[in-house]
């Protein structure tokens, strides 16, 4: 196991005030549009995003959207699991023009920062808090190497990076490939090692990366939720026996 790599949000930064609330704000704000008044729970955001395939917020918004249209309060549960937004624009029988999501969405996440903004506010990934303890990131270091794949974009992602106080010289975000597709392991130039992620989208990730590669290359699969964070999975990978030897 010679790599960590790791997904960003929810692992490495705690997005429960960024991107969480963007999402929320979106997906109210559209559906106030046609005359739906809702509020979208945290728990239903949270839920959605660990259970479907949504390489990106976006696609999670617009499956929040029909779902509820569809499913009123119920929509949650009634998502089948690792399904992405195909399955409820087939529900449903209609889509959403990507473009209106995104606009509205990055208008709350990054307000000043995206030109095309709907109006002025201060960016909600101003709320973003480090997860990861710099001193054991750096510490794996000397046995491992590092990398990061996520739904984030390039922008995005240097944002985060302020957040952690740690660039990493390894990255693959949207801009680059989408997971679960497992070219997003392959462009990181990894061939064994673990991938620390936190929904099904990113256990999907290293399932296929594991059968495109047929046991020639494999990861492994550690999740971080409610019981173990970042910091536990990775001080047990430090410790583990015989790591990759010291640079």
């Amino acid at each position: 196991m010679n790599w960590i790599v790791f997904d960003v949000d929810g692992v490495l930064i705690d997005i429960d005030k960024s991107y969480d609330v963007a999402v929320k704000f979106t997906v109210e704000q559209f559906l106030d549009a046609v005359g739906k008044t809702v509020d979208i729970e945290f728990k239903d955001i949270k839920r959605l995003r660990e259970k479907g395939i949504f390489p990106d917020d976006f696609k999670l918004c617009e499956a929040l959207i029909l779902g509820r249209m569809e499913y009123g309060d119920k929509f949650v549960e009634k998502y089948p699991d690792g399904e992405d937004v195909s399955w409820i624009r087939d529900v449903r029988g209609a889509c959403i023009k990507p473009s209106s999501i995104k606009r509205i969405f990055n208008t709350y996440y990054l307000g000043d920062k995206f030109e095309n903004r709907l109006f002025d506010t201060k960016g909600l990934y101003n709320e973003e808090k480090r997860i990861i303890d710099l001193k054991l990131l750096k510490k794996a270091e000397e046995f491992f190497d590092i990398g990061v794949v996520t739904g984030r974009n390039d922008l995005e992602m240097r944002l985060a990076e302020e957040v952690i106080g740690y660039e990493f010289d390894h990255v693959v975000t949207r801009d680059h490939a989408l997971k679960p597709d497992p070219i997003c392991l392959e462009k990181i130039g990894a061939e064994k090692g673990v991938y620390i992620g936190d929904t099904e989208t990113d256990q999907r990730l290293v399932e296929r990366y594991n059968n495109k590669n047929e046991n020639e290359k494999s990861f492994e699969f550690q999740k971080v939720d409610d019981d173990q964070d970042v910091n536990q999975v990775l001080e047990e990978l430090v410790d583990r026996p015989n790591p990759r030897t010291s640079r």
